[in-house]
């Protein structure tokens, strides 16, 4: 595998098909990864992500490969997760390249920090402060068990998390976890609950509620109730996952995410059985494979076109729902 720079005949076309007349001008982005690998010990990132440094410019010139003839006003990054990295110096990275990039044009880029559940929140506050910090990123690597395949919410995302968010009007971006996914009981209870809560906690749920196996989407219909819930895009490609989704949560809690750098791999994540497969041409032997973020552009749009949205709610989700939700930060007491 590795993280495309060029595209070629096929991914032209499916681009076009994708993109013209759907992708409004000017987009939000609430869900891309930078990528210092200095701060990561040897051996923990993927053999595509060995070495490659993927500041806030490399991420914007890589979205014009994918959205082009948009314009990207905002965007939401954090760094690439791992199970052994030096946390605290990677978001600290991410904060210096974020203040120190050119605001021209009216384009900002926000950051959220990649958090364990053992971490302080004391060491977060200056962050939130300064206005440098819009929210949490926790991740399931930072339980300290062997296996986390199956932890839970609060085993990732402890109660603390979700009270910081909340005094702040902040973020918490949380990947599911467990087979099931958002379709899991118990991770929808704790959602219900924590999310009644700390109401002005923003909790997405990155990649459809992590509903890669489009069966566990209808999962959402039991948290659609919960206005402080959303869910993001990134890296979703079939499309009966957003055709849920939509049905669900509507076209004004979903919001566009690429998943930058999954989104320029080849490959695609398919429904099997009770599970989700990953295919990449290095797996399959498949010759003509496009981009993941091609595939999902894909997908959204015959979710969209088989519900008739129309122009209002497709501006909504690539563009004025992540500038919503940015701004309960921007409204915080």
């Amino acid at each position: 595998m590795k993280i495309e720079t060029e595209l070629n005949a096929d991914d032209r076309q499916l681009l076009a098909e994708a993109v013209e007349g759907f992708v409004p001008p000017v987009v939000r982005d609430v869900h891309g990864h930078v990528l210092e690998p200095s701060g990561y010990a040897p051996g923990t990132l993927a053999r595509h992500l060995e070495g490659r440094r993927l500041a806030p410019s490399t991420y914007r010139a890589a979205m014009d490969l994918l959205l082009p003839g948009r314009r990207l006003a905002e965007a939401v990054l954090f760094p690439f997760p791992a199970r052994q990295h030096d946390r605290a110096a990677v978001n600290r990275w991410m904060f210096d390249e974020l203040a120190a990039a050119p605001a021209g044009g009216g384009e900002s880029d926000h950051g959220l920090a990649i958090v364990g559940p053992a971490d302080d929140p004391r060491a977060l506050e200056p962050g939130f402060a300064s206005g440098r910090c819009r929210g949490l990123k926790p991740y399931h690597f930072y339980v300290p068990r062997a296996d986390t395949s199956q932890v839970g919410v609060e085993d990732f995302a402890p109660e603390w998390m979700w009270e910081l968010c909340d005094r702040h009007g902040a973020i918490l971006m949380l990947h599911l976890m467990r087979d099931a996914a958002v379709d899991d009981v118990g991770n929808r209870e704790a959602l219900r609950r924590l999310s009644a809560k700390y109401p002005r906690c923003q909790a997405v749920l990155a990649h459809i509620g992590r509903a890669f196996n489009q069966r566990t989407a209808r999962g959402l219909a039991r948290l659609a109730d919960r206005p402080n819930l959303w869910v993001d895009t990134s890296a979703i490609t079939e499309a009966e996952s957003f055709r849920c989704a939509l049905e669900t949560f509507g076209p004004r809690r979903i919001l566009f995410g690429s998943d930058y750098p999954i989104s320029h791999l080849r490959g695609r994540c398919v429904t099997v059985g009770t599970q989700f497969l990953w295919v990449y041409p290095e797996t399959t032997g498949a010759t003509r494979m496009t981009l993941v973020g091609i595939e999902s552009l894909l997908a959204l749009r015959e979710a969209c076109t088989q519900l008739r949205l129309g122009a209002d709610d497709i501006q909504a989700i690539f563009h004025d729902n992540t500038g919503r939700l940015l701004d309960h930060f921007r409204a915080r007491p």
